[in-house]
């Protein structure tokens, strides 16, 4: 039986737009332009200066109560190789048709799911059905999963190559919000050949089609305000591997109208997809304990603090931060003590913008120092950012920012990023 490929859908997709825009209601769309350059070495002192540009376009037609929408990036070196192809992203393209029935919202296509403990994207359907006003909302999506590097390209077999799942929300209660979901993914790996040998201890080759990565999981959240004040607490379930993947409690208390306080508890096992290779090993899990505070100095400044205990199989840590932030300036120190190493970093950031927001430049620095271990030497590192956006209209703006990189790798690293955005909106 032939495979069909999601070309055949993008063909059918983009077809029913060309012929629909005539009574969409609105269209409206963003073309971006960017490169980025870097510099690499081959050999000690013999480097070479690249540059990679990228081109992106987010396209949205709207008409009734049907829409479509695209989202497309090509990429590639600037200095042209001849072996060289460029990089195609189709990050989603799909088609949405809501209040079905005053009830029901269909997606189909390459379509992004957040639902949960599901979050991604897949080549099949996204279907969303509402109750009682939307006190109770359940959502279930299907299809194949989609290729790490988003191309679109021939599907896989489906029974190796597929992802279900599904969220459903209450909101029935005042001021509170329960949720359980459900992911099922499952990713083909690709075959290789290799060497192996005989009884006689002669090569030959074996073509190894290795498991399909799977991972499943089931979750729990709940959060409930009461005031200024938040709890919240979540847990998922590995049920590839028979155990809890993560839990977590939070509450935020908001004591008086300019301070706050917060504490987080958080457990992660990795998360790791049954069958590959990271699956072989013995991986532990890890507790944080954090508590912070916020606190609003004046109407434009607000103080932060930060510290959490991290405690591993075998050892801890710890880390934490302060700063200061305000409109146009962000300050901040930031430190870690333990099995993670030893740091120090202070960092500032400021932006402020001229002639009603159409030329807003910006500044970044920061300073670290630090010692990957109690025995080793303290090293030291400092990074520059300087850049400016220009927004001559409002549907036009370019960017550019140079970047500058000094530590015990490098003596200088410099790079540069540009970017134009083109934003259009029409409406019939």
């Amino acid at each position: 039986m032939k495979t069909f490929t999601p070309f055949v859908l993008s063909f059918a997709l983009i077809s029913f737009l060309v012929q629909a825009t005539a009574s969409a209601q609105v269209i409206n769309g963003r073309l971006i332009g960017s490169f980025y350059t870097y510099e690499k070495y081959d050999t000690v002192d013999v480097s070479k200066r690249f540059v990679r540009g990228f081109q992106s376009a987010i396209f949205d037609a709207a008409f009734s109560d049907f829409s479509i929408h695209t989202h497309f990036q090509v990429s590639g070196m600037l200095q042209k190789k001849l072996d060289e192809r460029p990089d195609y992203r189709f990050y989603y393209v799909y088609g949405q048709w809501k209040n079905i029935f005053n009830t029901a919202d269909l997606s189909f296509g390459r379509v992004p799911y957040f639902a949960g403990v599901g979050n991604g994207t897949i080549d099949g359907g996204l279907l969303t059905l509402r109750f009682a006003e939307n006190k109770f909302r359940f959502t279930a999506y299907g299809g194949q999963t989609t290729p790490v590097e988003y191309e679109l390209r021939e599907w896989k077999k489906l029974k190796n190559n597929f992802t279900v799942g599904g969220q459903f929300l209450v909101n029935a209660i005042e001021n509170a919000r329960i949720g359980i979901s459900y992911i099922n993914r499952h990713r083909e790996r690709v075959g290789y050949w290799a060497s192996r040998a005989d009884s006689l201890f002669n090569p030959f080759l074996v073509y190894v089609m290795p498991e399909t990565e799977k991972e499943q999981y089931v979750s729990g959240d709940v959060s409930y305000r009461f005031g200024a004040s938040r709890v919240y607490g979540r847990y998922d379930y590995d049920l590839s591997f028979k155990k809890m993947q993560r839990g977590q409690l939070g509450i935020r208390l908001g004591l008086f109208d300019d301070l706050s306080v917060s504490g987080d508890f958080i457990r992660r096992e990795p998360r790791v997809m049954y069958n590959s290779f990271f699956s072989l090993f013995d991986l532990k899990s890890v507790d944080e304990f954090e508590l912070g505070a916020d606190y609003i100095l004046f109407p434009d400044v607000r103080a932060f603090a930060r510290g959490a205990y991290v405690k591993y199989s075998d050892d801890k840590g710890f880390r934490y931060t302060v700063g200061l932030v305000h409109r146009y300036i962000g300050l901040s120190y930031r430190g870690t003590t333990g099995y993670a190493g030893e740091q120090d970093n202070a960092s500032i950031q400021a932006t402020y913008p001229f002639f009603d927001n159409m030329f807003i430049p910006s500044l970044g620095v920061a300073y670290i120092t630090y010692k990957l271990d109690k025995y080793a030497k303290r090293e030291e590192g400092i990074a520059t950012t300087l850049g400016a956006t220009f927004r001559p209209m409002s549907q036009l703006s370019f960017d550019l920012q140079g970047q500058w990189l000094q530590n015990k790798i490098v003596r200088s690293d410099v790079r540069v990023f540009g970017k134009v955005n083109y934003w259009f909106t029409t409406q019939f």
